[in-house]
Order: structure tokens, then sequence, then C-alpha cells
């Protein structure tokens, strides 16, 4: 079901492929496509057929120029002359003039007797299918083109606002009929299980209704909507609520009608010139049931088919494969179930054995994979893991078996490091304040895995999302980023095993030190990891934040980010500022010293001495990265310098 919040953005869309490009611009690639998903975390992707882009766009350029967004006051409820021979199907037609101008267009104007000549064909797949279902739950025949025009009977179309199969449920929605919807399995794209809770929701929708004319707006539109325009203008009609400003969005408006048409050629189509039509086989197949996770590949392997045979029979496999961790059942082309079940066993046998795993809060890929003993490519392979947030807590992932961890806490010396974190190197974490205690519970730091959410983590950790916000300063309406470190005061009860949970334990990390953000200290460590030292210096008369920088190896942006003023603003004469010179490898290793023995910084100038004179510093090449200060770049924002004070 095209979800009508996102229309505007759907016929942006499609007016953008029509016109020429801008100078200076290009069309999106799908690279592209896979880049902006990566930075949104989330998908974007649309999957619409050539026939409902066709449809799109003759509403755009024919009926919303023609008939506006009011309807004529009348509705006809005879047919016009050229029609009024025709079969009429089992749902109440009103030949509105859209109604009308569908039944033209897919009849009459070449364009669309291509697109419902396509939709005839595809409908043989899923005619059976759908027509069993309405009758064994008592519905009109003539909803079966409700998924000729939610999906042209793709099961593997999807709006941009997430919608899928051959139904266009929404994931919540079909959730709530009892389907599937997870990084292993999609069962809106199953066209048996989607099409037995699609029967259920619209029975819900006409008992609520009453009007399969209103029922089908609010499938469409979402009951809530229907409700509140229902509301609005006092009144059940839907070709009423179709006439009024802000009643029904324009799709909703359109969508009726383009059901009414199409169920009207549908149910005519040897009188209206489709009668030659070879419809495509029935959707059939042999179901087997295998009990550990095989890929499609195999499953064709042993079944002795081609592998692009399978995945048409079972698109509600999201990554090509079974899930682990249960029985599933696969379909199967036609005659070859007996030989799949013949030879699956043995086929397995050759590959490498898998166990399954149950993703803990806090698991990335790559302690994930160091953990099990594979690659982090290897383990994103076998379990189609194409984005970091893909991994959730309570997911079971496949990995090679003989490497699953002991269920058994591991002793101090089992403790492997986290990843990032070897041996006794220094750990700094910045937190709003090192000194903050909570009463009665104890502090524990956790950092943030890819998909975690303020509330996952306040839930995991029995505390409120307020507190946590509050204890991190933190904004509750913005996504967590991979790596931060929380701070979590929790129940001394409370168990939390670090080798399950991403906890920075200071019993595996003797160098580990909380350090205000900002602080001295902070800056003072974060920039010895650089190679770099913070100096205080006076200004010259004449200088600038330019001149200043380019004695010591900065940008006029660099300089600018560093003291938080503006490069246009003016400079006094000993007026102090802050630079970053390069480090000596002996000095870098004194910080770390002092910071693994948890003293306190060094001042950036020596009491009783003047700040540096801004002479020439000698030229010093950054060192190469001392391994002890080889630690994760998450652990420590590497956000702007603070002023050092006068």
């Amino acid at each position: 079901m095209r979800r009508v919040l996102l229309v505007a953005l759907l016929l942006a869309g499609r007016a953008a492929e029509a016109a020429p490009a801008v100078p200076g611009t290009r069309v999106a690639s799908h690279d592209d496509l896979l880049q902006r998903r990566a930075i949104r975390g989330q998908t974007l992707f649309a999957r619409e057929s050539d026939e409902l882009r066709a449809v799109r766009r003759f509403e755009e350029e024919q009926l919303y120029p023609a008939l506006g967004r009011r309807a004529p006051l009348e509705v006809d409820l005879v047919p016009p002359p050229a029609y009024a021979p025709l079969a009429l199907p089992d749902l109440p037609v009103r030949w509105d003039p859209r109604t009308v101008r569908f039944v033209d267009y897919y009849v009459t104007d070449r364009r669309g007797r291509a697109v419902m000549t396509a939709w005839l064909k595809a409908q043989g797949r899923y005619r059976e299918l759908i027509e069993e279902a309405l009758r064994r739950h008592h519905l009109p025949h003539a909803l079966l083109y409700v998924a000729m025009i939610e999906s042209g009977y793709d099961p593997l179309d999807r709006s941009f606002a997430g919608a899928s199969g051959l139904w266009q449920f929404m994931p919540e929605a079909a959730r709530i009929y009892g389907l599937r919807v997870d990084h292993w399995v999609d069962e809106r794209n199953d066209p048996e299980k989607a099409t037995e809770a699609q029967m259920r929701y619209l029975d819900d929708l006409q008992a609520r209704f009453g009007s399969w004319h209103l029922a089908l707006a609010a499938f469409n539109a979402g009951y809530g909507a229907a409700l509140a325009a229902a509301a609005k203008y006092n009144t059940n009609d839907y070709w009423e609520l179709c006439r009024h400003e802000d009643g029904l969005p324009w799709e909703t408006v359109l969508y009726v009608p383009k059901i009414l048409a199409a169920a009207v050629v549908g149910d005519n189509r040897a009188t209206l010139g489709f009668g030659e039509i070879t419809p495509e086989p029935p959707f059939a197949y042999d179901a087997v049931t295998v009990q550990a996770s095989v890929t499609l590949d195999e499953a064709a392997r042993a079944a002795g088919v081609p592998a692009d045979k399978l995945a048409p029979l079972n698109p509600e496999l999201r990554q090509g494969r079974t899930p682990p961790g249960e029985p599933w059942t696969l379909k199967l082309p036609v005659g070859s179930g007996a030989r799949f079940l013949a030879r699956v066993n043995a086929l397995t046998a050759e590959r490498e054995p898998l166990a399954t795993y149950t993703v803990q809060q806090g698991d990335r890929v790559e302690t994930l994979a160091r953990r099990h003993q594979v690659s982090p490519a290897r383990l994103r392979r076998d379990n189609g893991l194409r984005d970091a947030g893909e991994l959730r807590p309570g997911m079971v992932v496949l990995v090679p078996r003989g490497a699953v961890p002991p269920l058994r806490k591991p002793g101090k010396a089992e403790r492997p490091a986290p990843e990032g974190e070897g041996g006794d190197a220094p750990t700094i974490v910045p937190v709003p304040d090192r000194d903050a205690a909570v009463d009665g519970r104890k502090r524990l730091l956790y950092r943030v895995a890819p998909g975690d959410g303020v509330a996952d983590v306040a839930r995991h950790f029995q505390v409120a999302e307020d507190d946590l916000v509050r204890w991190n300063r933190l904004d509750p309406r913005a996504r967590l980023c991979a790596g931060l470190i929380l701070q979590v005061w929790v129940e001394p009860a409370l168990d939390v095993a670090p080798d399950q949970v991403a906890i920075l334990d200071p019993e595996r990390l003797p160098g580990l030190r909380v350090v205000g953000t900002g602080s001295e200290e902070h800056l003072d460590f974060v920039e010895a990891r650089r190679g770099r030292k913070r100096v205080t210096v006076a200004v010259r008369a004449g200088d600038t934040l330019k001149r200043v920088g380019l004695r010591h190896g900065l940008t006029e942006g660099d300089m600018e980010r560093i003291n938080r003023r503006p490069r246009s603003a003016a400079l006094r004469p000993g007026e102090l500022l802050t630079v970053y010179v390069p480090m000596a490898a002996e000095e870098r290793a004194a910080v770390e010293r002092r910071y693994r023995r948890h003293e306190g910084p060094r001042p950036l100038v020596d009491p009783g001495k003047a700040p540096l004179d801004d002479g020439p510093v000698a030229p010093a090449p950054v060192p190469a990265e001392d391994p002890a200060f080889a630690l994760e770049r998450a652990v420590v924002p590497a956000g702007p310098a603070v002023v050092v004070p006068a």
C-alpha cells in the first residue's frame, strides 16, 4: 500500500525522472543510494515496477490537471453508454469521473493497455491463491484487484515509506496481523502468509466502516485519517469526503476509483480486448522442511534446479538463506523436493559447520568476529550484514561451530580485552562530571554498539531514560553514535558480565581513567595521542589567526576551531592563544606514564613563567604512532579544543 505520508516525495521523484537534469547535477546512482543508506543508518530503497510508475505518471499528467482536487457533485450510478453492456464486479461501482478516466486509460490508452496487459499476466501467478482466501473469508471477489493496484502482483514491491509485498503492508501493521519482519525473514513478501493477514485486515476495516469504499480508503490512508475526515465533514460517504478540502489525501481520492476501474476491466477482459492474454502459471511448489540454515544456492544444488528458480518461490527470505536456529519450510520447484531431501545432508556436510549465537547488548561485528575466530568480512557475508546497525540484541547469527565461547563466566586470566583495548595501555573516558556519584548505586561504563538507542541502553541496565540522558548530557531526540562511552549508575545487585556486555572493566583495563570532558587532562591526553602538545602563545603586534597558525604549521581554520573565534576577529598584542605543536616521542611516553599512574596533568605554562613568546618553533616531525596509543578512536570524541585561560 502506498503510504500517503510520502506521496509528495514519490511524486517529486517521478517528476525528476521525466525532467531534464539541472545543469551541474547528476542522477543518483545505486552507489549513491548505498552511501545514503550508510549515512541514514536505515533503508531508503524503493522497488516500484514500470507499470506502477506509468500509472502514477498518468495520474500526475492527466487526472490532476483535468479534475483538480474537487470532484463534480454528480456521481453517476449508471455506466456511460460505451460501458453499459459490461458485467459489474461485486463491489459497488460508482461512475465517478475518475473511475471513468481510469477505465478509459486501461482500455483505450496505448500505455494503459500495456500496463493492464502486464498486470493480467502477472495476476495468473497468484489469482487462485487470493481467490481461495477471499472465498474462505467470505469477502468480495473484486478485492483481488487491490493487490493489482498495490504492487502489480509483485511480492518484492517496496515503497519509499517502507511498505512491502503483494499487499504493501507497513511493518507495524504486518506485526499486528501476525507477520514476522526481522533481519532474516519478511513475511510481508510471503504471498500466502501476507494474503491471509490481508484478509483479516480488510475484514476488520469493513467491520469498522461498513462501506467498502470507505474501508479501502482507510486501508490506503490509514483508518485514523479516514475517521478524522469523516468527523470533520460529518459524513460517512467516501465520495463526499473526496470533494472537500483537507478531506482525504489526493492519493486516496484516486485509490478507490483505480481499484473499481481495474475490477471492471478484469471482470470483462474478453469484451474489452484482453481475452488473448496468457497468464503466468499459478504459484506452486514442493514444500520441504530444513532443520539447519541453508542458502538458496545450496538448496538449488541439492534440488538440481537453477539457483534463480528459488528466490521467486521464497521472497520472504531476506538474506538468501533460511533463518538460523530454527526449522524452516523451504519452497522448491514442483518435482524437486524428493531429490533435495536425498542430497541436502551430504551437501551441507561439505561446508564448514556453523553454529548459532544470540547477540547480546553491546555486541559488535568486530568483537563477535574475534570471539568466534572468524574475519569480520566472513561474519558479515554469512549473515547478510550490510550495515553495522543491523546487529541487534536478541538477533540470532551464524558463527563457525567450535568457536562458540563457554557459557560460564571466564576468570580474569581468560578475559580477552575488548577490541582496541590491549594490555595495560591507558584508556581515557571523558564524562561531564568526573567526580559525580549517585547514592546507593555503582557506576558502569558502557560502549554504545551500532543500532543502540537511549531506550535500549536504559532498559538493559534498568535505569530511567531521563537519568541516562542527564548523566551523559545527551540529546534524547538524537541517535546514539556507535563507540560513545556512557556512564550508567546501576543498582549494586544488577549482574552485568563484562564478557557479555561491552563494559569497560577496570579489572581488565588497569590504565582506565575517567576525566572531565574538555578538562586540561582530557585535552592534554587527546592531543598527545595525536603526537601534539597544547601550548599557550602570546600575540604579537599585527598578528592574525592565519599568521599565528602559519608559524606553528596550522591552518587558519585550525586556529579558528581551536580558539573558538572567527578568523576575522582582531587580535590584541599580548593576548593568549592556544596552538598545537609536534611532540617528541619521549614526551608522549611521559604523558602515557603519567596517566597510567593517575597523576594529575602538568600545567601548560610552568608556574611563575610568562607565556611562550611566539617565536619560531623548531619543526619536529610527528613521530610514528606508538603502539601504546593505538587505541580505538571512538573512545575519545575528537571535538573542538577549548581555549586555554590566560
